[in-house]
C-alpha cells in the first residue's frame, strides 16, 4: 500500500485574490456609470457672483472681463495661468463640441457655504473649484474680489 501526498497548489491563494479584485474593479465601473446629481448654481445660495468672458489675444494673453460691464479683471501673459488656462479651454473646447458659441458669459459664484463654481449656462456644466486645491481656487476668488473692488 502506497500512501500518496497531496500539496496544495501555491497559486490557488493568489488567483482567488485577483478573481476578487476583477470583481470588485467591475462593482466600481458599474456603480460608477451613474449620472453625478445636478450641480447647478442655486442662485438663492450665491452670495457674491460675476458674469465672466473671455478674449485671447494675438501675443497669446488672456483677458477675463466683467461681461455686465466690459471691466478687465485679469490679464493672464503667456506662459502663467496654467489653471485658468486649461479650465477656460476646457469649457471653451466643450462648447465647440457642442457647436455652441462664445456669446453667453460663463457665471463664477460664491455660494453661502464657501464653494466657489464655476458654470457654464449653455452647457451647464458646473466646476466646484475647491476640488483643485485652494491655490487653483484662489485664481477665480481673485477675479470675485476685483469685481466687488469699485
Amino acid at each position: 500500500m502506497s500512501l500518496t501526498f497531496r500539496y496544495p497548489d501555491p497559486l490557488l491563494r493568489q488567483a482567488a485574490v485577483c478573481g476578487c479584485l476583477i470583481a470588485a474593479a467591475l462593482v466600481i465601473v458599474a456603480l460608477g456609470r451613474h449620472a453625478p446629481p445636478d450641480a447647478r448654481i442655486d442662485p438663492a445660495a450665491v452670495v457674491q457672483s460675476v458674469a465672466l468672458t473671455f478674449q485671447d489675444l494675438p501675443d497669446g494673453s488672456i483677458i477675463a472681463l466683467d461681461a455686465a460691464t466690459g471691466t478687465e479683471l485679469e490679464r493672464v501673459a503667456p506662459g502663467v495661468g496654467g489653471f485658468i488656462r486649461v479650465t477656460m479651454r476646457s469649457f471653451a473646447a466643450e462648447r465647440l463640441s457642442k457647436g455652441l458659441t462664445d456669446a453667453e458669459p460663463f457665471l463664477l459664484a460664491r455660494m453661502t457655504d464657501g464653494d466657489l463654481r464655476l458654470e457654464d449656462p449653455l452647457t451647464g456644466r458646473t466646476m466646484l473649484l475647491d476640488a483643485f486645491g485652494p491655490s487653483n481656487e484662489a485664481v477665480f476668488a481673485e477675479l470675485l474680489d476685483k469685481r466687488s473692488v469699485p
